[in-house]
């Protein structure tokens, strides 16, 4: 008999004696919701890469004149307008015509709050390629984009300059909405100098000179961003308190800084690389410096936690990194050498966590 038989997909079979409950029911439409999340996903990412929501900020418009101003297939474009419509982006006015709601407001370029480059972020990282293997992922810990793409996410990036800078964009956008509630919450009051590792296109060191003039900064990029970072701040009123230098976080990093701030950073690793950057970070502390790492916070009530545990599943499929509990932070603090301080929340689900010396 043969050993390595293929498995046979169990045969299903309906029982029409047995009929679900009105709760079974329900769950059923629940978990459909759920397996149709690419189809939402993939409809908001076409209609924000079109710009249909700024083509609507001066008011309705029909689908055929949406469908004229973006070179796209009429009755398919409706079809897209109609679902996001009973889904609350849009609002059809009368027939086949369409308006903004505070949600597709969302998604114009240039709206308070906006999410638009955050729409667009799973096409900079290759679209949906990554997810195809997350089973893989599942199973091996290998992150999907580097199955997908054969390389890991940043050097996919510094392959893409435009990916790259869509990708910008997103961190951008994301980090806009929470660094004005780390330098109006965190003291920097007995502080003088900020080193921002990683810090993009330095929106967050921005937000925290802006708001304590006492301060000097300094960002510190790899060469490709660095370039585009200091494009970015030669465009505000901080070049005279704001360096960028290029170099690499896991080598050599400015030393006696009065803080290192990490936003967004240690969730792109997985635990043995963050802890080499911490420890990157302790030997260049002076006795008074601080490790201010800025992340999401896992609340204790998962039903909370979702959209913390949504980007969670993002770094297990594009870059092999986690969210973390504040547990789990204290530990990497703790291997590197350093004592975890006070936990600072901030704008949700943000959190100021501080790192010091043993």
């Amino acid at each position: 008999m043969a050993r390595n038989r293929r498995r046979r997909a169990p045969m299903i079979t309906a029982n029409i004696e047995s009929q679900p409950t009105e709760e079974e029911r329900t769950a059923a439409t629940t978990i459909l919701g759920m397996i149709w999340g690419i189809h939402v996903s993939r409809a908001v990412y076409a209609v924000a890469e079109l710009g249909i929501p700024d083509l609507l900020e001066a008011g309705p418009m029909s689908s055929e004149s949406l469908a004229r101003a973006t070179g796209t297939h009429e009755p398919s474009l409706y079809r897209v307008l109609r679902l996001l419509a009973a889904l609350g982006v849009f609002r059809e006015d009368q027939a086949r015509s369409f308006s903004l709601t505070i949600l597709g407001d969302r998604l114009r370029s240039d709206s308070p709050a906006s999410m638009r480059a955050w729409a667009l972020l799973h096409e900079a990282l290759g679209g949906v390629r990554a997810f195809e293997y997350t089973l893989e992922t599942v199973r091996t810990g290998e992150p999907g984009l580097k199955l997908a793409h054969s390389m890991p996410t940043f050097e996919f990036l510094a392959r893409n300059p435009d990916r790259a800078a869509a990708f910008d964009a997103a961190m951008s956008e994301r980090t806009a909405a929470f660094a004005p509630s780390v330098a109006a919450t965190y003291d920097f009051s007995d502080m003088r100098t900020v080193v921002d590792l990683g810090g993009g296109q330095g929106t967050l060191l921005a937000a925290i000179l802006h708001r304590h003039p006492h301060l000097q900064g300094l960002l510190f990029e790899t060469p490709t961003v660095a370039g585009r970072a200091t494009a970015a701040l030669s465009r505000t009123d901080l070049a005279d308190r704001c360096e960028v230098v290029a170099g690499d976080f896991f080598g050599r990093i400015p030393e006696r800084a009065d803080a290192y701030v990490m936003a967004n950073v240690l969730h792109d690793w997985d635990d043995s690389r963050a802890i080499d950057l911490l420890d990157n970070c302790r030997r260049a502390m002076a006795k008074h410096s601080k490790v201010l790492i800025v992340e999401r916070l896992i609340p204790d009530d998962l039903t909370q936690a979702v959209p913390v545990l949504l980007s969670d599943l993002n770094m297990l499929v594009f870059t092999g990194g986690q969210e973390r509990t504040n547990g789990e932070y204290d530990k990497l603090l703790e291997a590197a050498g350093l004592t975890m301080g006070r936990v600072q929340p901030v704008a949700p689900p943000y959190g100021v966590i501080e790192g010091l010396l043993s």
